[in-house]
């Protein structure tokens, strides 16, 4: 497990590193993430980045803007979470339109009356 910035006991922090990119971080050498939450960051874009010999984190590419910067953030939440992983997400990230969970409850039509 990862102590985030805050003192969250986590798996995977999720946040922007001002003024630069958004990182995903949790594991290093000794103790990396597991395979399932690498997987699931690489499939929302992040790029795993090291710094010989211990860390290891993973970022979203340059040149993104931040709109999708934080619909991939918020998308890698979803799916983490949905996978029973704790992760310490910064909530200026989250992105409405892209978390499936809210948006599938709104796209209901509301009952005539």
């Amino acid at each position: 497990m990862h102590v985030s910035r805050d003192g969250e006991l986590c798996h995977v922090e999720i946040f922007r590193r001002w003024p630069g990119p958004v990182i995903a971080d949790g594991g290093d050498a000794q103790e990396p993430l597991p395979e399932q939450v690498q997987a699931l960051l690489k499939e929302h874009g992040f790029v795993e980045h090291q710094q010989a010999p211990l860390y290891l984190w993973y970022e979203l590419p340059p040149g993104l803007q931040a709109q999708e910067e934080n619909a991939r953030a918020t998308c890698a939440l979803v799916a983490l979470t949905e996978a029973e992983y704790r992760v310490a997400f910064d909530p200026d990230l989250y992105d409405d339109a892209s978390d499936g969970r809210t948006n599938s409850q709104r796209s209901v039509p509301p009952p005539e009356g």
